[in-house]
């Protein structure tokens, strides 16, 4: 039996490499260059790659944005006399940017990045009102649903969160998130339209979905105490 010079493995009579390490046998050039220390790969900054991803998304999209913009004005001065119908979309535009790229650009303060972000449903409907010259339905209407959405989202997302087990209770909160959102709507037409407060549809729809809310409240107890959906309904 002879060993490797390199690894001292034992290998057959007449191996002339070694299979482990790959050293020619008897070649000590050979088995000091196998046994040569090389460069110590360095590991990649996961954290600090994908901030850079994400500031390269942000400015992606907000060039793209910008020229989308450009591009809009300009059609609209072409075809008028000047900026009339090329507001509408430049404001979607603006709402796109003011949604996505605070989140992207605040990598490190997300929280922050999504508040900022947070606000962009109500300063979008604010825009869209106020092209017309005056405030008239985005302070009194669009902000308390936009804010009653916003809310029930983020309502459904902490009590999954604060939740030890996820499973049906998170669709249990969706619904009753979505019959608050309902009864919100409904509550800020009314006080728009009518100036009085008349709950019609959105109340049957509530009460339609909270006790829809409760069994499955009921089914993720039972089924986190290990309960068998056979034996849950009994069959």
């Amino acid at each position: 039996m002879v060993r490797c010079d390199q690894c001292g493995v034992e290998l057959a009579e007449g191996t002339e490499r070694c299979p482990l390490c790959g050293a020619v046998l008897g070649d000590k050039d050979a088995a000091g260059r196998a046994g040569a220390p090389g460069p110590v790969p360095v590991p990649a900054d996961g954290a600090g790659e994908n901030r850079q991803r994400r500031q390269v998304a942000a400015e992606v999209l907000s060039v793209s944005l910008a020229i989308a913009a450009l591009t809009l004005v300009v059609l609209d001065l072409i075809m008028g006399a000047g900026i009339a119908w090329s507001l509408y979309p430049l404001v979607a535009l603006g709402f796109i940017w003011w949604l996505i790229c605070p989140t992207l650009m605040a990598t490190r303060k997300p929280a922050l990045g999504i508040a900022v972000s947070a606000l962009a449903p109500f300063g979008f409907l604010v825009a869209l009102d106020a092209i017309n010259g005056s405030l008239a339905w985005s302070l009194t209407l669009g902000a308390p649903i936009a804010a009653a959405v916003e809310l029930g989202v983020l309502g459904t997302i902490l009590a999954a969160k604060a939740s030890k087990i996820r499973g049906l209770n998170v669709l249990a909160y969706a619904f009753v998130a979505a019959a608050a959102i309902c009864l919100v709507v409904e509550g800020a037409i009314d006080l728009y339209r009518d100036g009085i407060l008349n709950l019609f549809w959105s109340s049957i729809t509530a009460s339609t979905l909270i006790p829809v809310a409760g069994f499955l409240f009921y089914a993720h107890l039972r089924l986190a105490r290990n309960t068998t959906l056979k034996k849950l309904f009994h069959y």
